[in-house]
């Protein structure tokens, strides 16, 4: 009967509890969490209106660097041919 007023007793209760119960929490979150990414997957998606979304912006990004690219050139080659 000294066991359960044992302080060291009730603090061992206490810590197991709260270790049974974060690994209960753990498991419902991650249950949780990958049954959205399952609903998210068979309904396509962010993921494809976002690719969709940002595949011109990429397009236009390109072609742009791909002229401040050209302009570079032109500079380096007037900087390379300057007669000494």
């Amino acid at each position: 009967m000294e066991l359960f007023f044992s302080l060291w007793f009730w603090i061992g209760v206490i810590a197991v509890t709260g270790i049974i119960a974060g690994v209960i929490t753990n498991a419902v979150n991650k249950k949780a969490e990958t049954a959205k990414h399952v609903a998210d997957s068979q309904a396509g998606g962010d993921y494809r209106a976002l690719a969709e979304q940002t595949l011109e912006a990429n397009r236009a990004l390109l072609e742009h660097l791909g002229a401040v690219e050209q302009r570079l050139a032109a500079v380096e080659k007037t900087l390379t041919d300057i007669p000494q």
